[in-house]
């Protein structure tokens, strides 16, 4: 309760200092406006401000849940064959020395300007440490439970649902959790390239017409869906991960 109220008092200091600076310097003024001039601003243009907060979320959302799909679907065959993994892993490892956000105009020339390549590229980034994770968390698997699984010839089904995927479960919502504000960041650096709607667009319209209201409420609803991504997916730890959770010192 004592850390809650910190932060309280922190914000509620730093919405004082932005409102004084950004009423009485024309400078601030400019750059980031005020917290009253940016209530006014969503209360004249709030039906335009959610409806890119929905598309924005919608976007990261899917793309979220198509990288941890397609991660698992890679990370199940290479169960069956061990030796996928290590043809697999050079290629993930590759794609990284990509600048990932250099293929928004890529999506967009092969998905069209609409949502799709919005989630493409959102998927695309929330992958690796989706994958990364799964995998790591599976070596890190002692040597002893797999030789105990081939002494009692236990099934591959078995294996898969009652060991190597709950033994992997801190690390598998370790990168859920990074890659929940990775596709965010996805689909709004795809929405500057080109879209009819979303944060991205507002961004980048802010700074073209000079809007810092726009701007930082567009900033401002960026972090409120990352954060809203983030705390769904501790929440999901806390319920599933109770029995690693509980020994946790943090």
């Amino acid at each position: 309760m004592r850390n809650w109220f910190q932060y309280i008092v922190l914000l509620v200091v730093l919405l004082i200092t932005w409102q004084y600076f950004g009423s009485s310097n024309n400078t601030v003024k400019i750059l980031i406006s005020s917290p009253t001039a940016c209530l006014q601003y969503f209360s004249e243009n709030k039906q335009q401000l959610l409806g890119a907060v929905a598309i924005t979320a919608f976007e990261s959302i899917i793309g979220l849940i198509a990288a941890t799909g397609i991660a698992f679907i890679l990370m199940g065959l290479c169960f069956r064959f061990p030796s996928f993994y290590k043809f697999i892993l050079p290629i993930v490892l590759t794609t990284q020395v990509i600048p990932l956000i250099t293929l928004a105009p890529f999506f967009i020339l092969w998905l069209g300007i609409g949502v799709s390549s919005k989630i493409a590229l959102a998927a695309t980034i929330s992958f690796y440490p989706v994958f990364m994770n799964f995998a790591t968390g599976y070596n890190a698997i002692s040597s002893n439970i797999f030789d105990l699984l081939d002494i009692y010839k236990a099934k591959r089904s078995f294996r898969i649902l009652k060991v190597y995927f709950p033994l992997s479960l801190p690390n598998i919502f370790t990168g859920l959790k990074v890659a929940a504000t990775l596709s965010v960041i996805g689909a709004i650096v795809a929405e500057f390239s080109g879209t009819d709607n979303g944060l991205g667009k507002n961004l980048l319209l802010s700074s073209i017409r000079i809007e810092p209201e726009l701007m930082m409420l567009s900033i401002f609803f960026s972090a409120l869906v990352g954060g809203a991504l983030f705390g769904f997916i501790f929440l999901i730890e806390r319920i599933s991960g109770k029995w690693y959770l509980n020994s946790n010192k943090y």
